[in-house]
């Protein structure tokens, strides 16, 4: 190359990683680096010319929008993270670094995709919050998703249940056959958790053989109570571990909001009471917590 000779912008442009793109004022594309193909896999002919919007996905498309607004009165946008759909119908996390020239009248922006990043920001955010053995919320997040449901319930004047339960005879299973079995056999037990309750309901391990439902909105105690019955069947069924043979049963404590507590404390300290009391009884039953005598409970 001569001194002095000039680089074409655009062929320096297309060695970035990174997507450069031009949209006009009205939202189309005026041009795109050859990046723009790896990230979101159109070629550059076939976008040109084209709404810009089209491509985002349609749950981020109002707050992009609202974002090209804030461009077009003048103020950069450095960090703006959105979705967009890939030619391959992927969804796909970019990072944009966008401002707007006047001069050009042109948006001109920078695409870095963040999938992967996204994606292992997703992974920690759900270790954190679920029992690795069995994927289900733990405590962190059943102390979270009993935060929003009081709430809710309170705002809306409606009820809301604890079913706090545990496994009679677990410890044996885990003296007599390893914790291999015992943890296969917790991850059977909470399969048949979740397959007894509704979507919108949640169901949590709090720890070793003790598990946590949350049901929402169920207007009667009958109904809830139909409901532990219905949980106490599925797990006295039989179980296989690895060609053993094992018998079980539950013990379930039941509270009540707002007539056993008006807090995520005093429901999950009535509800393990009330679970206590079934032990007590023998186990293989429900109770229900009684606020007027913390020894007494309606065993069922």
């Amino acid at each position: 190359m001569k001194t002095g000779e000039l680089i074409d912008l655009a062929d320096v442009m297309d060695l970035m990683l990174n997507a450069v793109c031009v949209v006009d004022r009205a939202g189309s594309f005026l041009f795109v680096s050859a990046a723009f193909e790896q990230i979101f896999g159109y070629k550059p002919e076939e976008v040109l010319g084209t709404p810009m919007i089209d491509l985002v996905h349609p749950d981020d498309q109002a707050r992009t929008l609202s974002t090209v607004g804030t461009l077009l009165a003048g103020e950069p946008s450095p960090h703006f993270e959105n979705r967009w759909v890939r030619k391959d119908g992927r969804v796909v996390h970019v990072l944009w670094t966008a401002r707007w020239s006047e001069r050009h009248q042109a948006r001109i922006a920078v695409a870095h995709d963040i999938t992967e990043r996204k994606q292992m920001e997703d992974r920690l955010s759900h270790m954190a919050a679920h029992d690795q053995l069995t994927n289900l919320p733990n405590r962190v997040l059943l102390q979270d998703r009993l935060l929003t449901a009081l709430a809710t319930a309170k705002r809306e004047k409606t009820y809301l249940s604890l079913l706090f339960i545990d496994m009679d005879g677990f410890k044996p299973v885990n003296d007599s056959y390893g914790h291999a079995v015992g943890d296969k056999l917790l991850q059977d037990i909470a399969q048949r958790l979740s397959a007894s309750v509704r979507v919108s309901d949640t169901v949590g391990r709090l720890g070793g053989d003790e598990f946590l439902v949350l049901l929402n909105g169920i207007p009667e105690a009958s109904l809830v109570l139909r409901v532990a019955e219905k949980i106490r069947a599925e797990l006295n069924r039989g179980y296989n571990i690895d060609g053993i043979s094992l018998t079980l049963a539950p013990s379930i404590g039941i509270a009540h909001f707002p007539e056993h507590g008006n807090n995520e404390q005093q429901l999950i300290q009535n509800a393990d009471q009330a679970m206590y009391r079934a032990k007590k009884a023998g186990g293989n039953c429900s109770v229900v917590f009684s606020s007027a005598d913390n020894e007494r409970g309606e065993a069922l």
